[in-house]
């Protein structure tokens, strides 16, 4: 068996010294050990013992002596150790005969020391063992009629086999094996107090173990002195180990010189493992870390950027991985454990790129509802990201609300597992509409209770509103839904945290034209999870991700297909765009100031749908609203109770269900149809823009929507008694919130049904 393929120390043949005749030696030390101890018993009890004083004085005075001239040098290290250890015997050996021979008479103590010291000497055989022999007895303990003897782990037969081969006083600590199967490991070599480890050979260092030349190297470990190294010895795997010394003289003249990709960035430490090299690396002090993912691709010759990952702690030290393929080629299919809310509000979505599961909260409980914002073209997988978090709420005993502005073709698996199911612009908005009464039912419930945060099925179960393609909504042509929308979800993003209602959104990118040119919605999105799977851009600028990746954080953006030689070399074997792996579900998933790349489960699409995530749902009930939420969404959007039956398809009946709802004015008109679906079928005229729900008009700063049914009603038969101050209508409605009532005159002055004479009075317009 060669040295490569060994695990451990194997027996070799080739000893200088047979392992049956160190078993002889080690049999007559102790055999010696035995007559000594019977002498030690019987010699002190004999009438002549004079000459047992002078030869048990001879043997411990000359050993002394013996001693003292051996080790008076203070140079010579672990020498003195072994001198010391041969000492032992006689030295104990005179010092128990003279005791049992200055005691008067026979005692029992006087046959059981001698017996004890045999006992231990025979155990120690301190003679062999100093000599190092007992090692190589224990190598060739393996051979036929070698006898018994010691057994040494591995790492301790290591520092046996250093100390034999050098004999100069250092000494190799702190071993660790890379695996329990390879022979491989490093260590540290510690010399003498004040001496350097000396300058060793490649051949000299692999005669030390008996490793192929060139596999046991020794280096500077950092900030110690010549008198620790760090030795590696790599028989097995000496090209990992050379591509990593590569590596360091790589980063050393590509990456942190003048000039280049990081300059002045230093490599503190790396490590190798199977498939990747992890590098630590570091600013100088007073700077901050900057690693620029597309020059240190090029700088190491990678043209997969998803085969380099860069993770920094935002101030100056950061962590490089460097793959030999991507890490995400092949992840695992979900389960329904993945899928259970831990008590932290957790989930596992997918798989970390260094093999860690990529957790998300459907909401924290330190902080309640969350927000967040998924980003990725069409493929990239957003859509099966967006059923995994849906299928985690449902188990989980979450309101989910989903609203899909495609008409229901981006999330199909969805329709009829969760609470509500909005198709198209339309229903999308009513059921914004009726999410904002919600919030405002759930807010007046808790002022009333003094409560100012929310607590999990206490006495609201969670709800999370799921906006796939909300930028169709957002961008759309009729200027009263635009603004509608951006304010519904702006507001709930704002208030709805701390009444247990999250709100996230799927976009194709997070330019701001894509969201309705409102800063406010990403900004606020931004405050919660962030997917960022592959888009159009490769600008950390452009994508919007100023003030979530943290300081000094840079990525190429993902392609849309990975190959297991790298894209140039697929290009240049002519091979066709379908011979990569498909990139969907990877992203740069951005949560508590970190970025992880990270690669959601896989899910295999039959006939346009996922039946691997429709299982994931499960058969019970999606969880709904409670009684007093349900009559609240009812009166906010005149739909919740029919909105399985999705009878809202066009402009004409929105503003019909906006004029139905109680405390409104019959619209003026309709909106301009979104698609074709959406057109007046008798007319096929655009018809006209309408107006809000209650007849408030949408605008940037313009009053409170979804305002309490029946207010401006009970405010007018207040009025119609004679003028108010505002605090008195405030302590005539208790009920209400008091930025509630102020936005109700607002309102009823833009109807012309109110008139505030001075300021906070107020009185009917015809008095």
């Amino acid at each position: 068996m060669s040295t490569i393929d060994q695990a451990a120390p194997a027996a070799d043949t080739t000893k200088r010294v047979p392992g049956h005749v160190i078993y002889r030696r080690v049999l007559a030390e102790r055999t010696s050990y035995a007559l000594a101890a019977a002498g030690m018993a019987v010699g002190p009890q004999l009438d002549d013992s004079a000459w047992s004083y002078l030869a048990s004085g001879g043997v411990g005075l000359g050993t002394l002596a013996w001693l003292y001239a051996k080790t008076k040098d203070p140079d010579q290290g672990l020498s003195v150790l072994t001198r010391a250890q041969r000492a032992i015997p006689f030295l104990t050996a005179a010092g128990t005969y003279v005791a049992n021979l200055i005691t008067p008479g026979f005692n029992w103590w006087e046959v059981v020391a001698p017996a004890a010291w045999a006992s231990l000497m025979g155990w120690m055989a301190p003679l062999t063992r100093s000599a190092g022999l007992v090692l190589e007895l224990t190598e060739h303990q393996a051979q036929p009629g070698t006898g018994p003897g010691e057994p040494l782990t591995y790492t301790e037969f290591l520092a046996a086999k250093w100390q034999q081969a050098t004999g100069d006083g250092t000494r190799l600590v702190s071993i660790t094996p890379y695996r329990a199967d390879r022979p491989d490991f490093e260590a540290v070599v510690v010399a003498q107090v004040g001496k350097a480890v000396p300058t060793f050979t490649e051949v000299q260092l692999a005669a030390a173990f008996d490793f192929p030349v060139g596999t046991v190297k020794i280096r500077p470990i950092q900030g110690s002195g010549p008198g620790r190294m760090r030795l590696v010895a790599r028989p097995t795997t000496e090209d990992t180990e050379a591509a990593a010394e590569g590596i360091r003289g790589l980063w050393e003249t590509a990456v942190a010189a003048p000039g280049k990709a990081a300059p002045g960035v230093d490599l503190i430490d790396y490590r190798c493992e199977p498939h990747r090299i992890v590098l630590l690396v570091a600013s100088p002090p007073g700077k901050e870390i900057h690693l620029p993912h597309t020059a240190i691709c090029s700088a190491f010759g990678i043209d997969d950027p998803s085969r380099l990952v860069i993770e920094t702690d935002g101030i100056r030290m950061g962590v490089i991985s460097i793959y030999k393929t991507n890490p995400l080629m092949k992840v695992r299919k979900a389960t329904v454990e993945d899928l259970t809310m831990d008590s932290k509000g957790r989930v596992t979505i997918g798989v970390c790129h260094d093999g860690k599961p990529a957790r998300m909260r459907l909401w924290d409980p330190g902080q309640g509802a969350l927000r967040g914002i998924t980003a990725g073209v069409t493929g990239a997988g957003k859509s099966v990201l967006q059923n995994l978090i849906l299928a985690a709420e449902k188990r989980s005993g979450v309101v989910s609300w989903v609203g899909d502005v495609q008409g229901g073709m981006s999330l199909p698996e969805a329709e009829g597992r969760v609470d509500w199911f909005a198709k198209g612009p339309v229903e999308t908005l009513l059921m914004l509409t009726a999410a904002h009464a919600v919030m405002k039912y759930r807010e007046r419930i808790s002022n009333e209770m003094g409560r100012g945060d929310f607590a999990l099925n206490k006495p609201w179960p969670l709800i999370n509103i799921t906006l796939d393609e909300i930028n169709r909504l957002l961008s759309h042509p009729d200027e009263a839904m635009r603004k509608a929308t951006a304010y519904l979800i702006a507001d709930i993003q704002k208030t709805g945290r701390k009444v247990g209602i999250g709100i996230r959104l799927a976009v194709q990118s997070l330019h701001l034209k894509d969201l309705g040119d409102d800063d406010a919605i990403r900004q606020q999105g931004k405050v919660g999870a962030l997917f960022l799977m592959r888009t159009a851009s490769s600008s950390t600028k452009e994508m919007g991700l100023d003030g979530i990746a943290p300081t000094g954080f840079q990525m190429e953006n993902i392609p849309a297909r990975i190959y297991e030689n790298g894209q140039i070399e697929a290009l240049f074997s002519g091979k066709d765009d379908e011979d990569g792996e498909s990139t969907a579900g990877m992203a740069y998933m951005f949560l508590d100031g970190r970025a992880k790349f990270m690669r959601t489960f896989f899910a295999e699409k039959k006939d346009g749908v996922y039946p691997d995530l429709i299982a994931l749902y499960g058969e019970d009930p999606p969880t709904g609203l409670t009684e007093g939420e349900a009559k609240a969404a009812q009166a906010g959007a005149a739909i919740y109770g029919v909105r399985h039956t999705n009878p809202y398809a066009d402009c004409d009946t929105l503003a019909q269900a906006f004029s139905d709802a109680p405390g409104s004015k019959p619209t003026a008109g309709t909106a301009a149809p979104d698609t074709a679906a959406d057109t007046d079928g008798d007319s096929g005229e655009a018809p006209a823009p309408f107006e809000a729900p209650f007849g408030i008009p949408f605008g940037d700063s313009g009053p409170d929507i979804g305002e309490e049914p029946g207010l401006q009603d009970q405010i007018l038969e207040l009025l119609a008694d004679g003028p108010k101050q505002l605090k008195e209508l405030r302590a005539a409605l208790p009920g209400f919130q008091p930025s509630s009532v102020s936005n109700a005159c607002s309102q009823l002055k833009a109807k012309g049904l109110a008139i505030s004479r001075k300021r906070g009075l107020w009185q009917l317009a015809d008095n």
